[in-house]
């Protein structure tokens, strides 16, 4: 049986949606938390936590990221978090959170194995943060989309073009920010340009290309 070369980038709202009916749930704050630190981060993560369905594999990358790069930079919510820690039910989560209490954002990334999901680390590091280091970290990776040897670094490398090309239609600091480097790095002004589902099809047709060459197909 022949492997099928499978991607995902999880979409951070779409994930973390399920079972919250609040008007700011956890999702809402998730998404905007870098614009408008609202107040109820705590308590509605807790309550998130508690009541998801999501496996712990899901929300590892996630959490990790928003949490891992919030609890550097902002010592008041990661004393505030601490101190409602036993009210998380599940362990798994809440050792996941202990840990990241104690640990640096950026130590984390540096040993942290390249895949799309640190794509996804990096973007959700940045919507809790607005530090725009994220943001520089996957265009870092765009380089990686002209690999044709390696699926996983080729993912990462597309993936990067995807998700820029998507959050900077979604977040006009994003966009901007593209913008202003875009005279440095040629790919910028494609990403730009381009519409999400552009890069969505050629991650499609290059996967198609590879397997007609015998490559990214194996057993």
């Amino acid at each position: 049986m022949k492997k099928t070369v499978t991607f995902y980038l999880i979409i951070f709202v779409s994930s973390f949606s399920f079972g919250q009916t609040n008007e700011r749930n956890f999702s809402k704050i998730s998404q905007t938390y870098y614009l408008y630190q609202d107040k109820d981060l705590v308590e509605k993560t807790i309550d998130f936590i508690n009541k998801s369905p999501i496996a712990y594999e899901r929300l590892e990358m996630i959490l990790t990221g928003f949490f891992g790069a919030l609890f550097t930079s902002n010592i008041d919510i990661k004393k505030s978090f601490v101190s409602k820690f036993e009210k998380i039910e599940k362990n798994e989560i809440k050792e996941l959170l202990i840990n990241l209490s104690t640990s640096n954002i950026d130590t984390i990334y540096s040993k942290t194995k390249m895949s799309t999901k640190y794509n996804d680390m990096n973007w959700a590091s940045f919507l809790a943060t607005g530090n725009k280091k994220f943001v520089d970290n996957v265009i870092s990776n765009i380089k990686h989309a002209e690999e044709r040897i390696d699926v996983n670094l080729f993912l990462v490398g597309a993936t990067a073009k995807w998700s820029l090309c998507s959050n900077s239609k979604q977040h006009k600091q994003v966009e901007n920010y593209l913008r202003s480097l875009q005279s440095k790095n040629e790919k910028l002004k494609e990403i730009l340009e381009q519409e999400p589902q552009y890069f969505r099809d050629n991650i499609t047709e290059i996967i198609k290309e590879q397997r007609l060459k015998g490559l990214w197909n194996q057993k």
